[in-house]
């Protein structure tokens, strides 16, 4: 079974791909939680603009996609350097999959080590997650 995505760091990009949400629903999660701050339950995605509204299965099954991990819960407490991790160890930041990790990693073996967490949102690929979602991978990160 898929590992659940934490609903208070999941990003567009991942949202987007989840069967039954599409691009404005995805969009519409991560504004929601811009606006209001972290889901305190996965209830709260009734909350959510064209998502509450889904045919009740439909809603039930894209609930069970997901887990809601409170802050202060020890998975933040822990951040990832950016110059140390390689690209399996930065995979495991909310936000970052596959392609961002090894955007990372290409930049420092081009450019040498990042010297601050912000200089990550001029790679590839950062660009196009909003402010928030490259603030919350900024959240998990240090130098």
């Amino acid at each position: 079974m898929p590992e659940k995505l934490n609903l208070n760091a999941v990003s567009a990009v991942h949202l987007r791909g989840i069967k039954g949400l599409g691009a404005s629903r995805a969009e519409e999660i991560v504004r929601y939680r811009g606006k209001h701050g972290p889901f305190m339950s996965i209830d709260d995605l009734s909350r959510v603009p064209h998502v509450g509204d889904m045919p009740a299965q439909e809603f039930d099954r894209l609930k069970q996609q997901f887990t809601v991990a409170a802050s202060g819960d020890g998975h933040e407490a822990h951040k990832v350097n950016v110059n140390t991790a390689n690209a399996a160890e930065l995979r495991r930041v909310p936000g970052i999959g596959p392609a961002h990790a090894d955007a990372i990693v290409k930049h420092r073996q081009q450019h040498g080590p990042i010297r601050n967490v912000n200089e990550i949102d001029e790679l590839p690929l950062f660009s196009e997650q909003s402010t928030l979602e490259r603030q919350t991978i900024k959240n998990a990160l240090e130098v």
